[in-house]
């Protein structure tokens, strides 16, 4: 037996006096804003964004490390079975390197030196010494001297790759003028932290 809300009804047990429903309907917009903040807050706080962006290529498989610092904007070499690539550019095969008895990969010095030399004229440019000076300018604290973003690189080496290869690619790199080395490598998730969010 259904159960009706009571009232008055009719034969066919419809409720006498009832109208249709009116076609305005009053949205209350303020819950929809309220909710609409949470979920702008939630996205912001969860979407980390770093200064450096990553191509990751599919077969390039990076090592796990659980200390792990925010990478900075620099050139990218990636050493995988398929070779030795500068800035997603295909320098040399990996076995050609790995076979190598000398250190000194020479296409990939070459690459290097020039994208050096292309960051050395840009920041020698007019518009680059004038946003330079207005941010010393405006800094009122000593200098601190910052490597510029042309001689750091970030190597990201497949785990599989042996390291002697990796060593003669670091060479290279430091032979061709690049002051600081990153490694590229996924955050391990410490298995307390996993513990804890079960």
């Amino acid at each position: 037996m259904p159960i009706y809300i009571p009232g008055k009804r009719d034969h066919r047990n419809r409720r006498v006096g009832a109208t249709k429903r009116s076609a305005v309907a009053v949205l209350s917009l303020t819950a929809m804003v309220d909710m609409f903040t949470v979920l702008a807050v939630f996205l912001l706080q969860n979407y980390a964004t770093t200064n450096q962006i990553l191509y990751l290529p599919e077969k390039v498989e990076l090592p796990q490390a659980s200390a792990v610092k925010e990478l900075k904007p620099s050139n990218v070499v990636i050493v995988s079975k398929d070779g030795i690539f500068l800035n997603e550019t295909k320098i040399v095969p990996y076995l050609e390197v790995k076979e190598a008895s000398d250190w000194k990969i020479n296409p990939l010095v070459d690459g290097v030196k020039k994208l050096i030399k292309d960051g050395e004229e840009e920041k020698k440019k007019l518009s680059s010494r004038i946003k330079q000076a207005v941010n010393e300018a405006r800094k009122n604290e000593p200098e601190v001297e910052e490597i510029d973003k042309f001689r750091k690189m970030t190597i990201q080496a497949d785990q599989m790759i042996d390291f002697l290869t990796v060593k003669k690619v670091m060479y290279t790199v430091t032979e061709a003028g690049v002051i600081e080395i990153n490694f590229a490598v996924l955050k391990k998730e410490d298995k307390e932290k996993l513990k804890e969010s079960l």
